[in-house]
């Protein structure tokens, strides 16, 4: 029985330093599925330990309206955003603009549809290095060219790193 326990801590132990932990950085549910032009949304990531490495993804919801009502706007069906990363203590920033087609190029959606919206999830930054400990400021803004943005359920951005 001991043998039994000790085994079991041990794996325990192993597997809870072993596994990824996601960390949420931004969570927005938006009214009415609208993102407008110049609402910000901004979140920060914590690194206790420098240097990090990190994956930042996004996962998007969205609805057949996506990205607007207009049908002549929806063959596009691109979610199109620049990300802003402060680094700790004003020492610099770096800035990207993204965009990432949600439709192939025949118009069908690349996720399948679930009770009603499309799920992506999108590989935004793979192994970013994080030099310096402290908070990392971040700020998402919407890109599209028109405003408001329709159809978004919700965004979620987050940061995967191996422990």
């Amino acid at each position: 029985m001991r043998y039994t326990l000790s085994t079991l801590l041990l794996f325990l132990v192993f597997v809870s330093c072993t596994k990824k932990q996601d960390n949420v950085i931004i969570s927005k549910n938006f009214v009415n599925e609208e993102w407008s032009r110049f609402e910000y949304l901004n979140g920060n990531i914590n690194i206790s330990k420098a240097p990090a490495k990190c994956d930042i993804i996004m996962e998007v919801v969205v609805s057949e309206v996506f990205p607007n009502v207009y049908e002549n706007h929806k063959d596009d069906c691109s979610l199109s955003f620049n990300m802003t990363i402060k680094y700790p203590n004003n020492s610099g920033a770096r800035s990207n603009n993204y965009s990432y087609s949600l439709k192939d190029r025949d118009g069908n959606w690349k996720a399948d549809k679930k009770e009603g919206y499309y799920t992506f999830k999108l590989p935004i930054i793979s192994e970013i290095s994080l030099g310096e400990e402290g908070v990392y400021d971040i700020k998402l803004e919407n890109k599209y060219p028109k405003d408001p943005l329709y159809g978004i359920k919700s965004l979620t951005l987050k940061y995967v790193t191996s422990k």
